[in-house]
């Protein structure tokens, strides 16, 4: 890897590394924020105006997509529609099966996706997961689209990197999950029910089946995508008649519960796809763990894959408490993707006691930064490449406006430079070009 770039997408990700060969790997895009701080642009506006030119030179692009929250996928939708052909390949998760291998995940979407329907915000986030894959053989190729999951790998730039999380089958969904989907199932398993019920049912169980087959090679296959789709669709139809049944007021109300929505978003972070690097030797600079939003307990349960340190670590879940890295695992860096929303959360103070430089998109939830009034890297040593410590006071990108950080990691933004001291005064011109 030669360089890192982490765009400030306020409460969002966008986290791109830029390969030996000149080549872009692109991790996540996307942004809860519809505007970019009071003054600056809006998100969409800024993946059509700066990301996407900003990369047109490499040499291929690759995007890989951790897990289906807006906040993390909105974005990949703007560059297929605004640059056909943008990436050559696209790495998508698998909804993992659960441990009676029963698609879960897929069949509690598709209950929602019909009976909370006009709750336009929680059914786009479900109909996310039901729709990734035709969507993206849409606008970018059958060809281009990969699924993955644990024990899966790619190949970026001369880097192989493999898939640590989740397992195909036999994931932990949280009881609430199954419990609301076996309540739906037994409501329209009742008798003297309007045809459209078990339809509805029947329909769910092919469209699981065609999406693991959709899903089962790599690429997916064109028909098998269309076959999946065309199953959705029908589905589809059937709303307007499935939300006359008398248990459909009983069923949106189960679906919309506080603690089924919370179980439902956990089970997506929980199933968040997690990556690292293929050593090939030694430790070395290439070392690097992404994790999206994962949760204490999935980055658990993939620790056995993990390795002791890495060069880079992307804290889970924009840096917040309740998802502090739980493990022993040393870094030289650590990627904190955080910015203002009022469903946020604050930066835990606990990444500032880790011997690691933070590089922040943004300090307005940082719990340290309110405590001691400071940036928590003017206690951290930043080790070189090339050997040897050096304060980050000290590091070029901290004084000179535009020079480039011997780290190669730079906060991008229109107002940002690439220190990592987010208490420094930053200068307004540090969007300069990437290079390949």
């Amino acid at each position: 890897m030669r360089w890192i770039d982490l765009h400030d997408v306020g409460w969002g990700e966008c986290i791109v590394l830029g390969g030996d060969r000149g080549g872009i790997l692109m991790v996540d895009c996307g942004s809860s924020n519809l505007r970019l701080g009071e003054d600056g642009p809006g998100f969409y506006e800024y993946v059509t105006d700066s990301i996407i030119p900003r990369y047109f030179e490499a040499e291929n692009r690759s995007f890989f997509l951790t897990h289906c929250h807006r906040d993390h996928l909105c974005g990949l939708w703007r560059i297929l529609e605004t640059a056909p052909g943008y990436f050559g390949s696209l790495y998508l998760p698998v909804p993992p099966c659960g441990e009676d291998g029963r698609p879960l995940l897929l069949e509690f979407a598709l209950d929602v996706s019909v009976f909370l329907s006009r709750l336009t915000g929680y059914a786009q986030v479900n109909a996310a997961v039901l729709t990734l894959f035709t969507r993206a053989a849409r606008l970018a190729g059958a060809g281009a689209v990969f699924p993955v999951r644990e024990g899966d790998g790619f190949l970026f730039d001369g880097t192989e990197y493999e898939v640590i999380w989740p397992p195909e089958t036999g994931f932990p969904y949280p009881g609430e999950l199954s419990a609301a989907v076996e309540e739906i199932d037994a409501m329209l398993s009742a008798p003297l029910l309007p045809p459209c019920a078990r339809e509805f049912l029947g329909l769910r169980e092919r469209f699981c089946a065609a999406y693991r087959l959709m899903v089962s090679s790599a690429p997916v296959r064109e028909e098998e995508a269309e076959e999946t789709r065309e199953l959705y669709e029908r589905i589809r139809a059937l709303v307007p008649d499935l939300l006359l049944l008398p248990c459909a007021g009983a069923a949106a109300d189960l679906l919309a519960a506080g603690k089924t929505r919370e179980a439902y978003s956990g089970a997506l972070n929980a199933a968040c796809a997690v990556f690292q690097n293929v050593r090939r030797g030694g430790p070395g600079q290439d070392d690097i763990l992404m994790t999206g939003d994962a949760t204490p307990e999935s980055l658990l349960a993939a620790s056995a894959r993990m390795y002791d340190g890495y060069a880079v670590l992307k804290a889970p879940h924009h840096g917040t408490a309740g998802y502090f890295f739980p493990l022993e695992v040393a870094a030289d860096h650590i990627l904190i993707s955080n910015g203002p929303y009022q469903g946020g959360g604050e930066i835990a103070s606990r990444y500032a006691e880790l011997p690691a430089v933070r590089h922040c998109t943004g300090n307005a939830a940082c719990s340290y930064l309110k405590e001691h009034g400071s940036c928590c890297n003017r206690l951290a040593l930043c080790g070189l490449p090339s050997g040897g410590a050096v304060l980050p006071v000290r590091c070029p990108a901290a004084s000179r406006s535009g020079a480039a950080a011997p780290c190669r990691v730079r906060v991008l933004s229109g107002k940002k430079n690439a220190s990592c001291l987010c208490d420094a005064v930053r200068s307004k011109n540090f969007m300069a070009p990437a290079e390949f």
